[in-house]
């Protein structure tokens, strides 16, 4: 009897062979149209009962809106929410913004422009996607504001306006950055070496004022970094900030694997995970090389083996920060300090702080613009609603107030 062999499988020279970073136009299409947004202003008996549940405001209305703030009503920066008609048709966020664009989607939240009704300025607003479960649920939510509020002062950390809760989701308005990083790379398809050091200073003094609070911040990619008018790198989305000495009993289940640490899956935690994430960020950024998220090259990459034709386009120099901060041995990697203590960064540290007040010149005169262009907008729409009311009540034969006159 004659048994037909089957046919052995082709393994894929891809799947053992590093790619170079793709671009996909779609992946970005529609991250400027009008979202789809959906209004947050009935109860869904079918959730969690807010009756159960006292807010920071000891009420159990949860259709009001409540400021969420940790920085105490004596702060000079304590948070408060404008005052606004509490309809059960209108939620505060629809009262107070207008939404322009969706900016981006995680796993918690939805990021959208929008433009506030009040000053005209613009700005990012957070809307968490899922309901509170519960008050443990709220209380995980609510710890990302204190988070914000903490490092809000840092210029390379995400600026935090305010922070309120409404139908059982938290919302949080943030100042608009031009676009993140992973964004500024596609644009440009190609960041020179210099702008590369630049960006890797800024995120470094951003992660010292994390790291000098013994926080971990454990989500560093491209993603979460975002770019200002003055080409200033900042870290964003503080969601799985952790302190080190609470680090051991924290769960790994949401950050992202491609730039994840190899000891963070053993469970093991320190800051030297941030400094492994920011290596491979650069890695990705200088080489533009497409991160694995599983199988043998994601393992290739954590034992210290970096791909030659990638790694050949840097130079020694930044070849040997990446190299470092990639250790496979976690007590290897040098610390925040001592990689701003490196000769090149600590040059370029002390330039940009010669050009400070320069730039701090340059963002308090765009920020004024953007006021005055905004008023100047909500002024013009006054002026011609306020000509349509004229217009309407002085036509022949009808009065604003809705009676026929001068009828013949």
């Amino acid at each position: 009897m004659d048994f037909q062999r089957l046919p052995v499988p082709e393994l894929c020279e891809d799947m053992h062979k590093h790619r170079h970073k793709q671009f996909h136009e779609r992946e970005d299409s529609n991250r400027f149209r009008p979202p789809k947004y959906k209004r947050y202003s009935g109860v869904d008996n079918n959730n969690f009962n807010r009756s159960q549940s006292v807010g920071l405001s000891g009420t159990n209305s949860f259709h009001i809106a409540h400021s969420i703030s940790f920085r105490g009503p004596e702060s000079p920066n304590s948070s408060t929410l404008p005052v606004t008609s509490q309809s059960l048709n209108e939620n505060h966020f629809e009262q107070c913004f207008e939404r322009l664009a969706k900016l981006g989607e995680g796993s918690f939240g939805e990021v959208f422009q929008v433009r506030d009704r009040s000053d005209g300025q613009l700005y990012a607003v957070k809307i968490s996607k899922q309901l509170f479960r519960g008050e443990q649920y709220r209380a995980e939510r609510l710890e990302e504001v204190r988070r914000y509020e903490e490092f809000s002062g840092h210029e390379n950390c995400i600026r935090f306006i305010r922070a309120w809760e409404q139908y059982d989701r938290l919302f949080m308005q943030m100042e608009l950055c031009r676009e993140s990083l992973e964004q500024y790379l596609w644009r440009r398809k190609y960041i020179p070496e210099e702008r590369i050091w630049s960006i890797l200073l800024d995120l470094l003094c951003g992660l010292k004022s994390l790291h000098d609070r013994n926080l971990i911040h454990l989500d560093i990619k491209l993603d979460n970094v975002l770019i200002d008018d003055d080409d200033t790198c900042k870290l964003a989305d503080f969601g799985l900030v952790i302190d080190v000495d609470k680090a051991n009993n924290h769960q790994a289940t949401e950050g992202d694997s491609r730039y994840m640490a190899p000891e963070i899956l053993q469970g093991h935690f320190s800051k030297a995970a941030d400094i492994f994430s920011l290596g491979i960020a650069m890695l990705e950024l200088a080489g533009m090389l497409d991160l694995p998220s599983n199988g043998p090259l994601w393992h290739e990459l954590r034992q210290g083996i970096l791909p030659e034709e990638f790694i050949n386009q840097i130079s020694v120099e930044l070849q040997e920060i990446i190299r470092s901060m990639m250790s496979p041995d976690p007590l290897q990697r040098p610390t925040v300090e001592q990689l701003l203590s490196h000769a090149k960064l600590s040059k370029m540290q002390r330039k940009q702080k010669s050009m400070a007040t320069l730039k701090r010149l340059s963002k308090s005169f765009r920020q004024t613009r953007r006021s005055f262009l905004g008023c100047r907008k909500r002024n013009t729409d006054s002026a011609f609603l306020a000509y349509r009311v004229h217009s309407t009540s002085t036509a022949p034969g009808i009065s604003f107030s809705g009676f026929h006159t001068d009828r013949k």
